[in-house]
């Protein structure tokens, strides 16, 4: 009952938003018989010295990339808030217990073995953007010892939200995935670890 009433105020105040706008819009009859052309007429007409007319961009704006601060080691950019990228100069081993995850965390292997272990603790925003690197040999990611905890998480998750996104070229060892995380493959262009 209570969804009905509010879809039929909706609907009225819709009706009394247009009926406004076109009573707002239209032109008294009185005027609309003058000799003179009114300013928007006059516009769109061609005058004798015409200027060529404006091109209409049809592009869609997409989102801004990410703005994304480089860190020299993987233990300063995991933990920074917002956006961070680094790319790894050896192997690395990273207990995740702990570190609070936000953003989007750009790792590049650069042909070398990332460790993850612990507690990769759940948040809304945080993502592991994993790549291999330019001209590398691709890299390992390892998550066999890694579990997921949802125990900070203060809200609910949006379906399929990416927790790891891995790039082709990236061998990985995957984690046991708890009941509400799987892994879903689009076959040389993403493999993620997400929420189900």
């Amino acid at each position: 009952m209570i969804k009905k009433s509010m879809c039929l105020l909706c609907v009225l105040m819709l009706l009394t938003g247009l009926l406004c706008a076109c009573v707002t819009t239209s032109e008294p009859i009185a005027e609309s018989h003058t000799t003179e052309p009114s300013a928007t007429e006059a516009a769109m007409q061609p005058s004798a010295e015409s200027e060529p007319p404006i091109e209409v961009s049809t592009e869609v704006n997409q989102p801004p990339e990410p703005d994304f601060v480089e860190h020299v080691s993987i233990q300063s950019a995991l933990p920074s808030p917002g956006d961070a990228t680094v790319t790894l100069t050896g192997d690395e081993i990273v207990d995740l217990t702990g570190i609070p995850l936000s953003g989007r965390k750009e790792i590049i292997l650069n042909g070398h073995t990332l460790t993850l272990t612990g507690a990769y603790g759940v948040s809304a925003d945080a993502v592991l953007d994993i790549k291999p690197g330019d001209g590398a040999d691709g890299g390992t990611l390892d998550m066999t010892g890694l579990t997921f905890d949802f125990g900070f998480l203060d809200g609910e998750l949006p379906p399929e939200k990416a927790l790891v996104e891995i790039r082709p070229g990236v061998t990985v060892a995957e984690p046991e995935y708890p009941e509400g995380v799987s892994i879903r493959e689009f076959p040389d262009v993403l493999t993620v670890i997400q929420c189900d």
